[in-house]
């Protein structure tokens, strides 16, 4: 299971942090209601000109996490699986959601959205499971 985030500039980290937890226990809900069991998560997909921000490196360090940066090629080729089509978004990055297409990019092929982009007075979180031969591989290797 790979969460996902774009954020603005007026941002805080404990905003985006916030975000990020709430979207996280909304995502083992679904899990565990669908059977399924608490899941590790290892890293936190964001786009990559947000490489050099303070507030996602200060967010991914309270929650544990590894920063992972997608590109913005990455983010364009996962355009299609998108579920939000945001005009500022596409504006910006070029895709109608950065958090789905970081979270989608970062978990890897047969990837697809668990949760589709949640918001946040200034970001954005959504959750993305690989598939491999048919079952949802939500365990990152660390």
């Amino acid at each position: 299971m790979t969460p996902g985030v774009g954020f603005a500039s007026a941002c805080t980290a404990g905003e985006l942090e916030a975000l990020v937890r709430e979207v996280l226990a909304e995502a083992h809900a679904v899990l565990r209601a669908g059977g399924g069991e608490a899941i590790e998560i290892w890293q936190l997909a964001a786009p990559g000109h947000k490489g050099d921000s303070p507030v996602l490196w200060t967010a991914a360090r309270d929650l544990e996490l590894e920063p992972v940066f997608a590109s913005a090629a990455a983010l364009a080729a996962r355009d299609a699986a998108l579920s939000t089509d945001s005009a500022r978004s596409r504006a910006v990055a070029g895709v109608g959601s950065v958090a789905e297409a970081a979270a989608l990019a970062v978990a890897g092929d047969g990837a697809r959205l668990l949760l589709p982009r949640r918001l946040s007075a200034r970001a954005s979180c959504a959750v993305a499971v690989r598939t491999v031969n048919g079952t949802d591989e939500l365990f990152e290797e660390g």
